[in-house]
Parts: structure tokens; sequence; C-alpha cells
């Protein structure tokens, strides 16, 4: 499987709630770091932060760039839902190694 096949396979479970889908495309030692906010290292660690946080968000990816075992993600986020709601940028930096997402660098403005 490409690294677009598994960011595309990957992003769709982290939109639809599929947590423990999403980690099975992470290296163990999976590093995701939101810049300016935190660091989550680990699939256990990873999984903590992203079954509270991405609860209640949704996000579009409105487009990607693919260069060997990196995929750059430019999209929206809109945290909360109706008149709480707080729509930003997003752009994420995945990494992979042999075939695993093993790094994503997020930055959310």
């Amino acid at each position: 499987m490409s690294n677009q096949h598994i960011f595309i396979k990957a992003n769709n479970a982290l939109m639809k709630g599929n947590y423990n889908e999403f980690i099975s495309y992470c290296t163990e030692d999976i590093k995701w770091e939101n810049v300016g906010k935190g660091i989550f290292n680990g699939k256990a660690e990873l999984l903590g932060y992203i079954s509270s946080a991405y609860d209640g968000i949704t996000f579009i990816t409105e487009n990607y760039i693919r260069e060997k075992d990196i995929v750059v993600e430019i999209g929206q986020i809109i945290f909360g839902k109706n008149s709480g709601s707080k729509k930003s940028s997003y752009c994420d930096i995945w990494n992979f190694k042999d075939g695993m997402i093993s790094k994503v660098t997020s930055f959310v403005i």
C-alpha cells in the first residue's frame, strides 16, 4: 500500500471517529506534535489524545501533496458545533516509515 493510500485510509478513519483503525496505521513509536500545544508519543498516548480531542470536531482536507515518505495536508478544522463553533486553518505534515505513519506535525491557526 502506498503512503498516499495509507494517508487516505488513516485520515478517513480519523474523520469517522474510528480511532483504533487510525492507530493501526501508525508505528509503535508514533510521535504527534501539535506545534505550540503538546507532543504525544506512542500509540497508547496518541489514542488517548485523539479519542478525547477529536470528539466533536470536523475537518476538511482541501489539498495534500505527496513526496517520498511525506504527505503535507492543508485544510479547515471546525471545533464545536453551531453557535459555539470555531473555524481554523491547519497544515499537517505526515511522515512515513516502512509503510506506517511515524510522525505527524500539526500546525493550527
